[in-house]
């Protein structure tokens, strides 16, 4: 029965993931945890857009943090923009979480589930990496180990 379920389920996320990797980024506004407002919008152009879904219960999401730190040393990434959302916190849980395990990027709140939603995540942790165009370019259940953000 577990075959069965887990060949059928893995497609399934492939097929999402691939999905998303030929899309263009669809904008949404969200409050950041430093008491801005974080709009996607204003930010394409600029630079890539590293997107991390994540919760607080969500064990993977804390073992990506220094996957992402790391993935913050790539070639170019000086000029990309790091942006964790966290996914139905409410402010003072994701903020206990991100001083725990101390954060190096922005974090937005997406307490009702909405940009999850809108992006396709069915389950945590998702990275998306959103190009200067504003395609998506990269779509995983992990950060990738390296990224060339100068192209």
């Amino acid at each position: 029965m577990k075959k069965t379920i887990v060949s059928v389920l893995v497609p399934f996320a492939a097929g999402c993931l691939l999905y998303a990797a030929q899309t263009v980024a669809e904008n949404f506004t969200l409050p950041a945890l430093d008491g801005k407002q974080f709009k996607l919008e204003d930010n394409l152009g600029k630079g890539y857009i590293v997107l991390n879904f994540w919760a607080r219960w969500c064990s993977s999401c804390e073992e990506e943090v220094p996957q992402l730190a790391a993935l913050m040393k790539s070639p170019g990434a000086d000029k990309a923009l790091f942006v964790g959302v966290n996914v139905g916190d409410n402010e003072a849980k994701a903020s206990k979480f991100v001083k725990k395990f101390k954060y190096p990027y922005l974090v937005v709140l997406d307490k009702d589930k909405a940009v999850a939603k809108k992006y396709g995540v069915l389950g945590l942790p998702v990275t998306l990496i959103i190009s200067r165009e504003g395609k998506v370019v990269f779509s995983g259940s992990r950060p990738p180990k390296s990224f060339d953000f100068t192209k």
